[in-house]
């Protein structure tokens, strides 16, 4: 299940499933559509209000296209049925709705695609055809999931608008920056094509950049105008390799063309992020989309972003982001509608927090240790005046938007400082401090480092937090900068999303954090997490990267429904948290995963399907549960988990148990019994 090569596209190659040699099912809109979206429904399908729980079901391709022959579309779908996924992922189908015409795709399959760069790439889901017929217009797609456990209700999604049309792009630009405009045809920036393509009112544009270059920016299309209508995507390809680096210089941190809907498209494409801390989408309109490109930081994890005094605060803020290559960047996949098939290396920070949909993603050496939570000396302070005592303080959370310093002799304020967070000479930096210390009397600081913002400051060991007094009289106090960023794979934000999470066929390796962190007081409700594989990366010695201290939770008060956590490998274990005061039901699962320990903090949920897990043998037994294995480690029990080989060794192959899900994570077909865990026998 998920992907098995780099890429994927629009051109499609094969389907195949197991055991049957059907194509997909074909759609075209029904005979009453006129070409305006939604006119061919009698009845428009309604996502029914949610008083049980639902399968999971995510799109696995961006909607917004155009098509001149056959789209392929699909969707991750799943549900747990009574135990297991076994059966077609739990469900008895997932019926498709488009413009009046119903079919239904009766089993996943595997189909393998060319994505953006021509590469093929195969992934699991339930894939359908839409034809186009000979009739041009704008066509809504819904899909219903429909669950084999008859106490669950069905999940509609939609509607998607697809367009079936005469030719795939409605417009086609250039941009040459040394050769002259000439007005529909060639611009000499992309900004200038966009103004024009919204000019004309194009749904489906394409911009073929056709001057290699490394300093192509992304500016305002025009104030007060702004493009929001368009019903696909600008899609800007380079015929030549480009740079794209959003911005000229970090005072205009964020790329704003107000042109909804931008696709980049190709590896001639490269996103440098160094000045642009995302790329802006408007609230109303199309999201943005990156589609085999390669996205960048060419100021490394550890650069400090020009003015801030810290790291990048954001990812590309792309909503999709389809087989790219992405390095250096923190939160790069975070809240997107899909990340599918990204490779991405030397990340900070979170991974894919709250992305809905998160396939086939492969992420290596993600570490918000080695650059940021580390401690760095910022000044000294020495207090050698009249006074028999004197104390420095600290109030505020790390790198909140203003925080206190206090300086006291014999008990008794002397005077306090706030400084915040926007890296200002008068308030923002260790200067900042070290001036308005050396002007009390009796007081003396010594500036170290003023590259850091101020707000990240704690006393030596603090990690960044606030301290209370400490004291300075005739002795130096050393104050540091230690940057709190640390680093979950997908973590369930505070007002996160609440329903519908695909997590599936994921590889992470050499990551310093927790895996999940499903933890939010909101409802996690239908979060699948499916045949994904996980490797921390050793402690560091003397850092606050510590291995093993680092757990998957479910945690926090708040419903807990149809949480299904299956045939995932990982060198992290499990705290499930009942004393938090979490209401878990009994469509929750936690079954056949390898990991080192899976723990109760609290009286156990006995609502929580619990079964064939293999723990680590350091582990205690997790209880109540059914056929649990204890035995063996990370080194004994899978090929090469740093590398990302999962394979299983030692005691997984020694102990198979009955199989939840058809097909492990590179697609081979699980036996009746067969190894837990992510990858099959």
């Amino acid at each position: 299940m998920g992907r098995y090569g780099f890429g994927f596209g629009a051109r499609h190659r094969a389907v195949r499933n197991a055991g049957a040699s059907a194509p997909p099912v074909s759609a075209s809109p029904g005979q009453a559509w006129s070409g305006i979206a939604g006119s061919g429904f009698a009845t428009i399908p309604v996502d029914p209000v949610r008083t049980t729980a639902k399968p999971a079901m995510r799109l696995m391709v961006p909607p917004g296209q155009a098509y001149t022959d056959h789209l392929l579309v699909g969707a991750y779908a799943a549900a747990n049925n009574g135990g297991t996924l076994f059966g077609d992922m739990g469900l008895e189908k997932v019926r498709v709705h488009y413009e009046g015409t119903i079919v239904d795709i009766t089993a996943p399959t595997f189909a393998t695609f060319d994505d953006a760069n021509g590469n093929p790439v195969t992934y699991y889901g339930w894939w359908a055809r839409l034809a186009h017929d000979g009739r041009n217009g704008d066509a809504n797609l819904y899909l219903e999931a429909i669950p084999k456990d008859a106490t669950m209700q069905a999940r509609v999604m939609g509607p998607y608008l697809f367009m079936p049309s005469a030719t795939l792009y409605d417009l086609e630009l250039t941009v040459a920056p040394s050769l002259s405009q000439i007005t529909g045809s060639r611009y000499q920036s992309i900004t200038a094509a966009l103004t024009y393509c919204a000019q004309q009112a194009r749904h489906h544009p394409r911009i073929t950049i056709t001057e290699a270059r490394t300093d192509y920016t992304l500016a305002n299309i025009g104030s007060p105008f702004s493009y929001n209508t368009g019903k696909g995507f600008a899609t800007i390809e380079a015929a030549v390799p480009v740079t794209i680096i959003g911005t000229a210089t970090y005072v205009d941190s964020t790329p704003r063309t107000k042109y909804c809907g931008m696709r980049f498209k190709g590896s001639n494409i490269t996103f440098d992020f160094a000045n642009a801390s995302v790329i802006f989408a408007e609230a109303t309109g199309n999201k943005n989309w990156l589609d085999g490109i390669t996205v960048i930081n060419s100021r490394g994890r550890g650069g400090l972003f020009p003015g801030l005094g810290g790291p990048r605060p954001y990812g590309t803020g792309c909503h999709y982001a389809t087989e790219c290559t992405i390095s250096d960047l923190p939160t790069a996949l975070n809240g997107a509608f899909l990340a599918r098939g990204n490779t991405v290396t030397k990340g900070f920070s979170d991974a894919l927090t709250d992305c809905v949909c998160a396939v086939g993603n492969r992420l290596d050496d993600h570490d918000s240790y080695v650059d940021w939570a580390k401690e760095v000396p910022a000044f000294t302070v020495t207090y050698t005046g009249t006074g028999t005592t004197a104390t420095l303080e600290l109030s505020g959370f790390n790198d909140n938007t203003t925080r206190v310093f206090t300086a006291k002799v014999n008990g008794a304020s002397v005077g306090s400082f706030t400084v915040n967070k926007y890296y200002s000479v008068a308030n923002g930096r260790n200067s900042s401090v070290v001036a308005w210390l050396n002007g009390l009397p009796g007081w003396a600081a010594t500036l170290q480092d003023d590259t850091r913002r101020v707000t990240f400051c704690s006393n030596v060991g603090g990690k960044g937090t606030a301290f209370g007094p400490i004291n300075c009289k005739n002795t130096e106090l050393q104050i540091v900068t230690m940057f709190d960023q640390h680093g979950d794979v997908w973590q369930h934000l505070i007002n996160g999303v609440p329903e519908n999470v695909i997590v599936a066929d994921n590889v992470i390796t050499n990551f310093a954090g927790q895996c999940f962190f499903i933890a939010s007081t909101t409802p996690a409700r239908d979060f699948i997490f499916l045949n994904n594989c996980y490797h921390g990366k050793p402690t560091v010695p003397g850092s606050y990267n510590i291995k093993e201290n680092f757990y998957s939770q479910l945690d926090r008060s708040g419903v807990k429904s149809h949480v299904v956590i299956a045939h995932n490998s990982s060198t992290q274990g499990w705290w499930l948290r009942p004393a938090s005061g979490f209401d878990a039901d009994a469509y929750c699962m936690w079954a056949n995963n390898a990991m080192l320990q899976l723990s109760w903090l609290g009286t156990p949920d006995a609502d929580i399907r619990i079964t064939n897990n293999h723990i680590m043998s350091s582990a205690p037994s997790p209880g109540p549960d059914t056929a649990t294995v204890i035995g063996g480690s990370e080194a004994s029990l899978w090929q090469n988990a740093s590398a990302g080989d999962f394979s299983p060794a030692g005691e997984l192959l020694a102990n198979p148990k009955a199989p939840v899900l058809k097909f492990d994570r590179t697609g081979k077909k699980r036996g009746n019994v067969d190894s837990v865990g992510a990858i099959a026998n």
